[in-house]
């Protein structure tokens, strides 16, 4: 089946100030949307569609999520609450558990998923809702999930010179900066 979404890409910009933005930790990860299709099943899959879903068997958990949900947000491997793209890469380049053998099964790096949108809730499309709408839709469809693998992306509304000053004082990549009316 292909994939009719696919990730937006960032546009680079320099740090500012607007109280009409949301401002979050640009993770150094993977961009990739989920999928809860019912009965257990789950697709996960990147920017040029490739599908990632056997690459990432702890992700399963996505299974939970009403079906007919999808959600948008970035694969990352945690160390110290940062981003550790040089161990997500490793990861990445092999494909799912038989690949990995069970001695490295046990020694793979762990992957989170940090999601800061939901685009659509039970089959119905949530893409003309404001972002804050959006955003608050995916706080709910977490807390009833309660998977630790499954991290919001948190943000702050303005201020996003000093936000930017502090995650990139605690080793974070940057920021991204989202218009809160856009849809």
């Amino acid at each position: 089946m292909t994939n009719p979404l696919l990730p937006m890409l960032a546009i680079p910009a320099v740090p500012f100030e607007g109280e009409d933005y949301l401002f979050e930790v640009k993770w150094d990860g993977i961009r990739a949307l989920a999928a809860s299709e019912g009965d257990g099943r789950w697709r996960l899959w990147g920017r040029a569609g490739a599908d990632y879903t056997q690459r990432y068997p702890e992700l399963a958990v996505l299974s939970r999520l009403p079906p007919g949900a999808v959600v948008d947000g970035e694969l990352v491997v945690l160390r110290d609450g940062r981003a550790d793209f040089p161990a997500l890469l490793r990861r990445h380049q092999r494909h799912g558990p038989a690949s990995l053998g069970l001695a490295a099964c046990a020694a793979r790096p762990a992957i989170s998923y940090v999601l800061f949108d939901v685009l659509f809730v039970q089959g119905q499309s949530l893409l003309q809702e404001r972002l804050l709408q959006r955003r608050e839709s995916l706080q709910q469809l977490l807390a009833r999930v309660n998977e630790p693998l499954l991290i919001y992306s948190d943000g702050v509304v303005g201020s996003g010179r000093a936000f930017f000053a502090r995650v990139v004082a605690q080793g974070h990549e940057g920021v991204m900066a989202k218009h809160l009316a856009s849809c």
